[in-house]
């Protein structure tokens, strides 16, 4: 009973013989760890953990990561001469308050609240939220897509403004994207699964994304199922997923479409678009006419073409918006 309870130690692990008596129950699990566990040495264990007293060599691809998410976090640089739309947030926060529904933009929200009262898990709610777009050009985009940031403090009240600037660009193959089989346009996912239903590995098709903050997706058969992936986009390239460096990207939709058409090119968690569902009903002339307009101009462009300002907005539809900087001052008031 003793020798079962007993936990095998790391330096017995580095030994390359048994420790215990043959046929013994630790013996059997000695053996099966080392089976299963590549070879440990002692110097090989001081080198991993460094002379400084243990610090872990960071993993290249971890570090990768982090620059990546800072980068989306914070913005890249705007391009030269760049038309910059900005957006400035302002929201004094009360961090004595419970986290309470989101408010409408333009509404107030006063609550109560014991002072003095503080918890680990205290969150903030604002009490005042303003919007407004200082770009000045017309035909700007006037969604609040903003990102609030919270803190927590003893103070009676925290004021966080932020800003952020955009950069908007239309997709810059949306031609060769309208002239693609296997492009269906607006579409949603059950539509897709009815096409795909009973095709082949590596079947696809290419749609309009259901989530305004994405511009397409694919369906695709893996596996024996039906899945589906939006095609996101950082800094002017295409990707399964933009979070991760390692994951492929493209400066085309297509290009990127391109490269998942090789088996080989994916990873088991990656789409494979080998085998197109061809569109069985064309786009309309004024679909056509759009993608054809979009690919000889720039979105600021199209505000300084002499048409009706509805227009505009039809033309300007299938674009993103790059987050280019954010500028924050934090400041407190009694």
């Amino acid at each position: 009973m003793t020798s079962s309870r007993r936990k095998i130690h790391l330096s017995e692990l580095m030994l390359d013989k048994c420790p215990f008596p043959a046929g013994t129950d630790l013996a059997q699990k000695w053996y099966l760890i080392k089976q299963h566990t590549a070879p440990i040495s002692q110097p090989a264990l001081l080198d991993t953990l460094g002379s400084s007293g243990g610090s872990i060599i960071e993993d290249e691809d971890d570090r990768l990561r982090e620059r990546r998410r800072i980068s989306i976090e914070q913005g890249v640089e705007p391009p030269p001469n760049a038309q910059i739309h900005t957006f400035e947030v302002t929201a004094q926060i009360n961090p004595l308050y419970k986290l309470g529904p989101k408010l409408a933009h333009g509404m107030n929200e006063t609550g109560g609240g014991r002072p003095g009262h503080h918890t680990a898990a205290a969150a903030a709610t604002a009490t005042a939220v303003t919007l407004t777009e200082l770009s000045g050009h017309p035909g700007g985009d006037r969604r609040p897509d903003v990102l609030l940031a919270w803190r927590f403090s003893g103070r009676e009240s925290y004021r966080v403004h932020t800003q952020i600037d955009y950069i908007h660009c239309l997709v810059p193959d949306l031609l060769k994207i309208t002239n693609l089989p296997c492009y269906w346009g607006v579409m949603d996912r059950y539509e897709a699964e009815a096409l795909l239903e009973g095709k082949p590995e590596g079947t696809f098709l290419l749609r309009d994304s259901a989530q305004e903050d994405y511009l397409f997706s694919v369906s695709f058969r893996r596996y024996g199922r039906s899945l589906h992936a939006r095609i996101e986009q950082w800094n002017h390239n295409f990707s399964f997923d933009v979070h991760d460096p390692s994951v492929f990207h493209a400066s085309t939709v297509t290009g990127l479409l391109e490269h998942y058409k090789d088996p080989n090119s994916c990873m088991f968690f990656e789409p494979l678009l080998s085998n197109p569902i061809h569109r069985t009903v064309p786009f309309s002339l004024q679909h056509i006419c759009r993608a054809v307009i979009a690919s000889c101009a720039t979105y600021d462009g199209i505000n300084m073409l002499p048409i009706p300002s509805s227009l505009k907005e039809y033309l300007k539809e299938y674009h993103y918006k790059q987050k280019v900087r954010v500028r924050r001052l934090d400041t407190w008031w009694e």
